[in-house]
């Protein structure tokens, strides 16, 4: 049977309640939804949307660097918007950080998130080199 690993680090938000930063089993990663939040928790950055998709993938970023993944292992992205209008806004931002084969990815619209966020992202990685995995 495999194991599920926890992921933490202190380069991102610290669960606040039930939920782990990411899971590992096997060579996948799921991470948990993570926004434009600072990493000691003292909420929502500053600077608007830009900042927020910025901070939220920089969070997601050292999740996947405690699982020892990289953007280019990411094979899923789900994205939350509060503004779906700001579809595009986030894309041009989105393509800094990952490239061709792009992720899959689905992107909804949301009526809110926490702390007046808005935008969050969760993803899927794979851990190359991880059993037989390259």
């Amino acid at each position: 049977m495999t194991e599920i690993e926890t992921i933490l680090t202190d380069k991102a938000p610290i669960p606040s309640s039930s939920y782990s930063q990411a899971l590992r089993i096997g060579n996948l990663v799921v991470t948990s939804g993570y926004l434009g939040t600072h990493p000691d928790g003292s909420g929502v950055v500053r600077g608007g949307f830009e900042a927020e998709v910025r901070q939220a993938l920089a969070n997601i970023g050292a999740v996947l660097a405690a699982a020892g993944c990289t953007f280019a292992d990411v094979i899923r992205v789900n994205v939350s918007l509060t503004d779906i209008n700001r579809f595009a806004e986030m894309d041009r931002i989105y393509c800094e950080y990952f490239q061709p084969p792009y992720p899959t990815r689905n992107t909804i619209g949301v009526k809110e998130l926490w702390g007046g966020a808005q935008v969050g992202f969760d993803v899927w990685a794979r851990v190359r080199g991880a059993r037989g995995d390259d």
